[in-house]
């Protein structure tokens, strides 16, 4: 039966080429808009290497130090060494946390001074416990090589190529900032540059005496330059882990005498900050799906709304067909899924379409829609979870732009249909 609906449905795409083109691109268009925006969405908030573990990540970015008298005026930054060694490093119960701070510096060989400067991760040990790195040449420094502040450094493949060439890296020397650094490693370039595991150079924050000091002028020491990534155990965690953190944090300001600190967005996961999330505002679900759950709706009822009236516009030149069907004693039912199977042969060709067209306008709109410099992978635009949704939501389509016109058509009475009555 339903390869006789099929050939039906091949027939009635030749015998109506305008029609069927104009049901499949209605298809194509919504499918490809709102697959971008869902693989926008998963390309900023789904792992990928070196961030595998997005799912339990925490972020803790700006920081507020305020006096604890009424006087004063507040400070709105980052942390400094010492908030993230006595809030954070003293946690149990994430696997892993890591501190960070960027900053473009210029980068030397030993009697060769060079001016162009490149992106520098000042961090700890704990960086490589929360991200999965590649080294195609060596590995990364230690715990033992941070607290002794030994100038290691781990390059990016793109910038060891550019001081280096295609020799190999690790054992040489660069200068930064005054201070001799032996390359201990080299990592595979980071897809995104968004991403807080991209670098050109990471060396360990201790080398850098302003880092350690922090800012000493405001705050009793709390104003620094440095942000914070947390690998919970399991999702499931990150309210244990947030409320470790606020224990440590009223600890933490109980042993100061005029001021606290506090961190006005909490610890923010991947998908907070793929919602909109800031530093000082944190974007909950409800207020996320009134924008974008407003705008998909309207990408779902445009085009349904204009292949109804496509749809009925060809049912109506069926009635005469569907009449004597009826005559002959076919039923509501059995029309209504000829229809419907019919048009979906229709419909899943545009999703097909549309899933490719989607691929393709993300790749051609990436510097609009995320971000210029980033290199989008297979594994970022293949995703067969999210395809087969697609395909499934073509399926919702037909039901609304076929199902509404063939039913009003079926329901007619036999006399009017044969009539061709409008």
């Amino acid at each position: 039966m339903y390869k006789q609906y099929i050939k039906q449905a091949v027939q009635m795409l030749r015998e109506n080429t305008l029609v069927s083109v104009i049901s499949i691109s209605g298809t194509a268009l919504a499918i490809a808009m709102i697959l971008v925006m869902v693989l926008v969405f998963q390309i900023n908030s789904a792992g990928f290497a070196p961030e595998s573990n997005r799912n339990r990540f925490l972020y803790v970015w700006g920081t507020e130090v305020s006096p604890k008298s009424e006087q004063g005026s507040r400070n709105r930054g980052s942390m400094s060494a010492e908030v993230v060694k006595e809030c954070f490093y003293t946690l149990k119960t994430p696997e892993a946390v890591a501190a960070y701070t960027r900053n473009e510096r210029p980068v030397s060989l030993p009697g060769k001074r060079f001016f162009k400067e490149y992106d520098i991760c000042y961090t700890d040990a704990g960086y490589w416990k929360v991200f999965d790195h590649r080294f195609v040449e060596g590995g990364p420094f230690g715990e033992a090589d941070f607290q002794s502040a030994i100038p290691k450094i781990v390059l990016s493949r793109r910038m060891a190529t550019r001081l280096f060439g295609g020799e190999k890296a690790v054992g040489r020397q660069v200068v930064m900032d005054y201070v001799t650094f032996t390359v201990c490693g080299v990592v595979s370039d980071v897809p995104n540059p968004l991403m807080v595991s991209s670098f050109d150079a990471c060396v360990p924050y201790s080398c850098n005496d302003n880092l350690m000091r922090g800012n000493s002028d405001y705050g009793e020491n709390m104003v620094g330059s440095f942000g914070m990534v947390l690998l919970a155990r399991s999702s499931s965690d990150f309210d244990v882990v947030r409320s470790e953190l606020d224990a440590q944090i009223r600890r933490y300001n109980e042993g100061k005498v005029d001021f606290s600190v506090n961190f006005p967005s909490g610890a923010l996961s991947q998908v907070d900050t793929a919602m909109g999330s800031s530093a000082w505002e944190k974007v909950d679900w409800k207020t996320y799906m009134a924008g974008s759950g407003a705008f998909l709706f309207f990408l779902l009822l445009v085009p349904a709304l204009n292949l109804t009236g496509v749809i009925q516009s060809s049912v109506q030149k069926r009635k005469e067909e569907i009449g004597l069907r009826k005559a002959f004693g076919a039923t509501g039912q059995n029309l209504l899924t000829q229809i419907l199977s019919e048009n979906l042969v229709l419909t899943l060709i545009g999703g097909v379409i549309g899933i490719g067209l989607s691929m393709l306008l993300l790749v051609l709109s990436k510097s609009f829609m995320l971000n210029e410099g980033i290199t989008l992978t297979l594994p970022m635009l293949i995703k067969p979870g999210l395809f087969l949704s697609a395909l499934v939501f073509t399926f919702l389509l037909n039901l609304l732009s076929a199902g509404i016109p063939a039913w009003s058509t079926i329901r007619q009475p036999i006399v009017d249909a044969l009539k061709e009555s409008e």
